[in-house]
């Protein structure tokens, strides 16, 4: 929204900042490794993708399409960190509430990005939604 940082967003991004995103977004900073940081800042950094993300936040403002949510006529599982500092846990219950016959899963422990701090809980919870395999 501020044309400024957003031409020195797309063109420097220290790679302390990225870090102390990283931590933000984790339920449990701690686990978040230094290989984390350089992938993440990595990511970051590659061509393309600070503009992209600068883009994305131009495209609609946050929440402009909230009042469609309860639109969605699919299964839906929604997965939430108890502990994401970015998006509030009351919004997984807005989303549940909103999204007729959905599932909501909290992980007591997790943050943001909880497919990322406990894959082998998150991808428990995927399959328990998905039920057992089709068979040929």
């Amino acid at each position: 929204m501020i044309p400024v940082l957003n031409r020195l967003a797309a063109n420097v991004l220290p790679r302390w900042l990225v870090a102390s995103s990283v931590k933000n977004v984790y339920g449990d900073p701690a686990k978040v490794s230094e290989e984390t940081i350089d992938r993440y800042f990595a990511m970051t950094v590659r061509e393309g993708n600070r503009h992209a993300l600068l883009e994305r936040f131009r495209q609609a403002p946050p929440g402009a399409m909230a009042h469609r949510i309860s639109e969605v006529r699919v299964p839906t599982l929604i997965l939430w960190g108890a502990r994401d500092r970015l998006i509030p846990p009351a919004m997984a219950a807005r989303f549940h509430r909103d999204i007729a016959g959905s599932e909501l899963v909290i992980f007591d422990d997790l943050g943001h990005v909880p497919q990322e701090e406990d894959p082998w809980q998150t991808v428990a919870a995927v399959q328990a939604f998905l039920g057992p395999p089709a068979k040929p």
